[in-house]
């Protein structure tokens, strides 16, 4: 595929605060294994991407111990691979603030000049999902279009904490109206955070953009839809798009659904690969129940574990009950304590008795290395 990946590792971190206090939104952990970054990188080699840059600003050294040299994802190579971009303005050696997407791009176009590819594919890391971007592009290259750029048609009224762009499209998926909204209804064409664009016309158009006062490179195509072709192309599988903890719980909670998992991770020649760190089984002892879980390697489980998300080295000691949660790597739930609707951080310790409850639509967070 001749295409350059470009992710956006953290420009969405303010969505979750209590995650990425501490790291970056790409480096949020997923599943009981996996980061988010993994669905971006997965679905970009899975496509012949094999030159991938990832903008990032701060609290990046999480993303670094998890990325490595690449080799999990085949991008340890002499040419092309993984390679961590900061984005400097000109004649500065200040950083730009990431959450300005041209900007950014603007500072990282020593970048883009070296590549040899033709196009190239801007991503997020807010969004989950499986797809081939090789699809895309051959939709992108037989409609010659200007952009195009990934959309799912919603399958239920939804309100989301910040406002998501939604594209009004016409009968030949040629986008026309670009809209920002909470509330996005039923069959409302959501945008998911990907567009490929042709390297050449995307390096003119951001410095134009920027002499025209946008920020937001969607803004810049929305009121220019007249002059470019701006395609759709619409995603059909199963996406989650986190932007807050209770999606972030709900899209985990999500995985506890044979369909979702299916739709993720058994898709034929598009496997979703991650850094893997060797442990011993989990050992369950006489006294475990476990009931639509999923509890990674090295955990010790003597208590009851229902609907959740458990990650490696968590110990769950006799009598205690988690439920509808998510317990991140090496934590520890106390004799006879009982969490519900719970997401909790690493290293963190809960005592003997305690009853922590949240509900669905306002978990409970609980940061990383408490003592309760």
């Amino acid at each position: 595929m001749n295409a350059l990946g470009i992710v956006f590792s953290n420009i969405n971190d303010k969505q979750v605060p209590e995650i990425t206090k501490k790291r970056i939104m790409a480096s949020v952990p997923f599943g009981g294994r996996y980061r988010l970054i993994d669905f971006v990188l997965s679905n970009m080699t899975n496509s012949g991407i094999n030159n991938i840059g990832i903008v990032t600003k701060r609290n990046y050294q999480n993303l670094m111990d998890h990325i490595g040299t690449g080799k999990a994802w085949d991008l340890a190579r002499k040419r092309g691979g993984i390679r961590l971009l900061q984005s400097f303005p000109d004649d500065s050696e200040e950083v730009v603030q990431i959450d300005n997407r041209l900007e950014t791009l603007k500072g990282i176009m020593y970048y883009l000049d070296k590549a040899d590819e033709k196009y190239v594919v801007l991503s997020d890391c807010d969004i989950v999902c499986n797809i081939s971007y090789s699809d895309m592009l051959k939709s992108h290259q037989e409609n010659h279009a200007d952009v195009t750029i990934l959309y799912k048609k919603n399958q239920e009224n939804a309100t989301w904490k910040e406002k998501r762009p939604v594209f009004k499209l016409d009968k030949n998926e040629r986008i026309s109206k670009i809209e920002r909204s909470t509330n996005i209804k039923i069959s409302d064409a959501l945008y998911l955070g990907t567009m490929i664009v042709q390297k050449e016309f995307l390096k003119k158009h951001i410095s134009l953009a920027i002499n025209k006062g946008y920020t937001r490179i969607l803004d810049y195509w929305a009121d220019h839809t007249d002059h470019f072709l701006v395609k759709g192309y619409e995603f059909k599988e199963y996406f989650a798009y986190i932007d807050s903890l209770e999606s972030y719980l709900k899209s985990n909670l999500d995985l506890l659904k044979l369909s979702v998992r299916e739709d993720l991770f058994r898709k034929p020649y598009r496997p979703i690969y991650t850094s893997v760190n060797d442990s011993a089984p989990t050992k369950y002892g006489p006294s475990a129940v476990v009931e639509n879980s999923i509890i990674a390697d090295g955990c010790i489980i003597d208590g009851t574990v229902k609907n959740s998300i458990i990650f490696r080295g968590v110990k769950i000691k006799k009598y205690a009950t988690v439920s509808n949660s998510i317990v991140m790597q090496d934590c520890e739930i106390g004799i006879n304590a009982t969490l519900n609707h719970i997401v909790t951080d690493k290293n963190v310790q809960i005592g003997e008795n305690r009853m922590l409850c949240g509900h669905e639509t306002h978990p409970f967070y609980i940061e990383k290395g408490s003592r309760i």
